[in-house]
């Protein structure tokens, strides 16, 4: 499926102490928004990021995606833990009106300092990118998607990402990883991001967006999404 061209999202340029940068593309023909939803918000805890990808087809995942932002933004600035932060928002999408709804996440909380910490609900664990290299966090414990938690005892666990361990980092949904080439080799995303981690946060997320097109041969099968901050 051809894809629209890649954009900019209506995030700010600084939230907190970190400069953002979202790009989104969208397979031409699709329905309206999609399942993909990311934000960032400063809190009183931190500056947290959410990118997530809501399971299924059809024009409903717009608004379920809607619904769980809406909750997010609320409960992002009220909820110091993190783990209680996604074990709300997963009672939210198992308690909605859309029948086996799930929605893979990952929840970061970001410190003044750079220190970090990770919730990933069935959701690929950001980038870390840090000197000329670009690495996923590590997630020893990988909890089910939101709506799916009963799975794990209706429990996640959050994992600590040290200062050190990034100078950059990249959040994405699954839409980047599994886009494929002429020959269905998938979009080697870490070795890119490596690539053209020097460019500016704004020129790093748009060169990894045209990038993913000409990978793709401007052709996607899912909305694919690129969320990156680092120290404003």
């Amino acid at each position: 499926m051809t894809a629209r061209p890649p954009s900019a999202t209506s995030l700010p340029e600084t939230v907190g102490t970190l400069s953002v940068s979202a790009r989104r593309i969208t397979p031409g023909g699709a329905y309206d928004g999609g399942g993909d939803v990311h934000g960032v918000v400063d809190t009183p805890f931190g500056t947290r990021l959410l990118i997530g990808d809501v399971m299924g087809k059809g024009p409903e995942l717009s608004r379920t995606a809607d619904a769980l932002l809406h909750a997010w933004r609320e409960t992002a600035a009220q909820q110091r833990s993190l783990e209680v932060l996604a074990v709300r928002l997963h009672t939210l999408v198992a308690h909605s009106d859309e029948p086996d709804r799930f929605i893979t996440a990952t929840l970061v909380t970001i410190a003044p300092d750079g220190s970090a910490e990770l919730v990933c609900c069935g959701h690929p664990p950001p980038l870390l990118i840090r000197g000329g290299g670009a690495v996923p966090a590590a997630v020893p414990a990988p909890a089910p998607p939101l709506g799916l938690l009963d799975l794990a005892q209706g429990w996640c666990a959050a994992q600590p990402i040290p200062r050190t361990a990034w100078d950059r980092m990249l959040l994405h949904t699954d839409g980047v990883t599994e886009a494929r080439d002429a020959d269905g080799t998938f979009y080697p995303l870490a070795e890119r991001a490596a690539e053209i981690s020097t460019l500016p946060l704004a020129s790093f997320t748009a060169g990894l967006a045209a990038d993913l097109l000409h990978h793709a041969q401007g052709r996607l099968q899912d909305d694919a999404s690129l969320l990156a901050v680092e120290a404003a």
